[in-house]
């Protein structure tokens, strides 16, 4: 059975929600939702907009910027898509386990995995790889970005990555 893991987004009238099984049954199918929140009645049937079942199973909450869609999978897999019809724009494999969720911040993507490479990509309808560091840890947590410092967290440090103050 599915059940919904991750935290659902509203964003313009509409919730964003992924489902899938615990990440420690291995990989696995999953679904994104987009739901007009707006609508009465049985919600999940007048208020469906689309579903994606191109991604896996996720515990990772969507990143929604410029009308883009951002959603990490466990497999290790971003995927981006138009936020008003779910069609997908492209799709990047990092090569190993996802845990937390996608950032959008200052035109980027950011995403930890669990082989502690924090990938960077630009933000945008087309796929623009920009970096990967890694961190010497696996990244289970989300990145935050807060005036002006990229904050990560491995799973034995937390770095705080920012311009440097003369």
């Amino acid at each position: 059975p599915s059940e919904i893991i991750a935290t659902p987004v509203y964003y313009n009238d509409r919730a964003y929600i992924a489902i899938g099984q615990d990440p420690e049954h291995g990989d696995g199918v999953g679904q994104l939702s987009c739901i007009d929140i707006s609508k009465e009645g049985d919600i999940t049937k007048e208020g469906a907009v689309w579903t994606y079942q191109g991604v896996g199973r996720t515990i990772s909450t969507v990143s929604i910027a410029d009308g883009l869609l951002y959603i990490a999978e466990y497999a290790g897999k971003i995927h981006c898509l138009n936020a008003d019809t779910g069609v997908p724009y492209w799709i990047y494999d990092t090569q190993s386990r996802i845990w937390g969720s996608t950032l959008v911040s200052a035109d980027r993507v950011y995403v930890g995995n669990e082989d502690g490479d924090l990938t960077i990509l630009k933000a945008g309808k087309a796929m623009q790889f920009i970096n990967k560091i890694n961190f010497n840890a696996p990244i289970y947590s989300s990145p935050i970005a807060a005036n002006g410092t990229l904050y990560v967290a491995s799973q034995s440090y937390l770095f705080a990555i920012g311009e440097s103050s003369p």
